[in-house]
């Protein structure tokens, strides 16, 4: 995730997603890994678009329920995560020393 190296293929940081008693946590996993879960969490993380990553649950799992929604609810919050790529342009602005010099300097000779 941290090189501009093709698309994204993996979670941008650890998240936790949690429903019931079922807490799903994903891990960024390097290109190539695969998605390292059960049938329930991979079949929504190819959904998702996401090629790459390590998960772990805890909890009742058997709820399939609660399970496919903690992993959406980890998902979601990935979705929040602002990457540098996606920052909006700003302008450069003077140095604060820079921009008042000359009233520094003419209070400095008022002096």
């Amino acid at each position: 995730w941290g090189n501009k190296i093709g698309v994204p293929h993996t979670v941008p940081m650890k998240v936790t997603g949690k429903c019931g008693s079922v807490s799903v946590r994903l891990v960024p996993a390097p290109r190539g890994t695969g998605i390292v879960a059960s049938p329930v969490p991979t079949k929504l993380m190819q959904f998702a678009g996401i090629s790459d990553v390590y998960t772990s649950a805890k909890g009742k799992t058997r709820t399939r329920g609660n399970f496919i929604m903690a992993t959406f609810n980890a998902l979601k919050k990935t979705y929040g995560f602002l990457t540098p790529d996606l920052w909006e342009e700003t302008e450069p602005s003077r140095d604060p020393a820079d921009e008042h010099s000359d009233f520094l300097a003419n209070y400095a000779k008022a002096n």
